[in-house]
């Protein structure tokens, strides 16, 4: 089987023409679900990723064919899950299956696996996604980082859905007049609808954490629209790293060594008022931040930490203040920590956390 071979085989899955001779019919018709993904195969080749593979989806009986040009499949006894790595460090995952058990195979298969991460998409990149955009949601989680200080406090929770004509406008509108509540105006998911004249049109669902559910006549309107999106997700992540990873080069001149590298500065819109709830939640080793450390107050209100991500087990330096975050990258590290950081912050401590622009 080749690309062309799954998107015709998925088109028609999406139109409720299952192919029943195709993988003894576990192509069934319905949305196809898709995820973005960011792996470290032991090593950026076919033999490496398939390796990786067969660890993942050991614990979970699924069997692992090579179908050729970096496409495998995985099958259960069941359903069947398409992994495109034509792209050796980010994925797309593709499968029929049911929400519930493509969202499982996800998170117990792949992202068991700490060389694994999913994408995750601070609001710019959210919204940088392609089609017409016909609805979108915003949730928002803010007592796990910051419990509530008082009745007048804002939103802590909340989750809503707007459809209609530029529905992102709500959230400019609850950002400029209501501003308790800005904190809380995360963009969490959009509805677009895509059309390319002569092939056909979809309707494709993103979230920030790299998923995707897809409807429509035509499979390759949605790869395109995933494709284009790996590749503006790969450039944010490698610029991160290209602009944010500290290491020493010698000198020209041999005397001694350069520090080459920025120090990436995360700015609060917001002050935190209750570090020691902040700390402890932001270094708990749990999802979604995935960090370990043992900080330490190095002054009123100002601490340090030298931390360890658990994917893939790079190490990183936090300093954090009431009104920022700095963070040192070192020379290893995968930009995705700092984009998992960033995304996390606006779904769980104010939604227009950002990153200061590079000196």
């Amino acid at each position: 089987m080749n690309r062309q071979e799954l998107s015709l085989h998925l088109s028609a899955a999406m139109q409720g023409e299952a192919p029943a001779d195709v993988f003894s019919g576990r192509i069934r018709g319905g949305a196809v679900k898709s995820r973005l993904v960011e792996a470290h195969a032991p090593e950026p080749s076919s033999e490496g990723i398939e390796q990786l593979l067969r660890e993942t989806s050991e614990n979970l009986g699924v069997a692992v064919a090579d179908v050729g040009e970096n496409l495998w499949v995985l099958r259960s006894d069941k359903d069947i899950f398409f992994v495109d790595a034509l792209n050796p460090r980010f994925w797309l995952i593709h499968s029929l299956a049911s929400a519930g058990v493509f969202s499982s195979f996800v998170k117990r298969g792949l992202l068991s696996d700490p060389r694994i991460d999913s994408a995750w998409l601070p609001a710019a990149q959210l919204d940088e996604l392609e089609g017409e955009r016909e609805w979108m949601k915003s949730s928002f989680i803010g007592d796990e980082l910051e419990p509530a200080q008082g009745e007048d406090d804002g939103a802590r929770r909340w989750s809503f859905r707007v459809e209609g004509q530029a529905p992102q406008e709500l959230l400019e509108v609850v950002r400029d007049r209501l501003p308790r509540y800005a904190r809380a105006t995360s963009l969490t998911a959009v509805g677009s609808r895509v059309r390319v004249h002569g092939v056909g049109e979809a309707r494709v669902v993103a979230d920030y954490r790299g998923g995707f559910i897809s409807t429509g006549d035509s499979f390759d309107v949605v790869a395109g629209v995933l494709y284009r999106g790996l590749d503006r997700y790969e450039a944010f992540i490698r610029q991160l790293e290209d602009v944010y990873r500290l290491r020493t080069i010698a000198a020209t001149n041999d005397t001694g060594l350069i520090l080459d590298g920025e120090i990436a500065i995360v700015r609060f819109p917001m002050a935190i008022r209750n570090m020691r709830g902040f700390i402890a939640g932001l270094f708990s080793c749990k999802e979604p931040f995935r960090l370990w450390a043992v900080p330490r107050e190095v002054s009123e209100g100002e601490w340090e930490a030298n931390a360890v991500d658990l994917h893939v087990g790079h190490t990183l330096r936090l300093d954090i203040t009431p009104g920022m975050l700095r963070v040192y990258l070192n020379e290893h590290t995968c930009g995705n920590t700092l984009a998992r950081l960033i995304a996390n912050l606006q779904h769980r401590y104010h939604a227009q956390t950002a990153l200061a622009p590079a000196a």
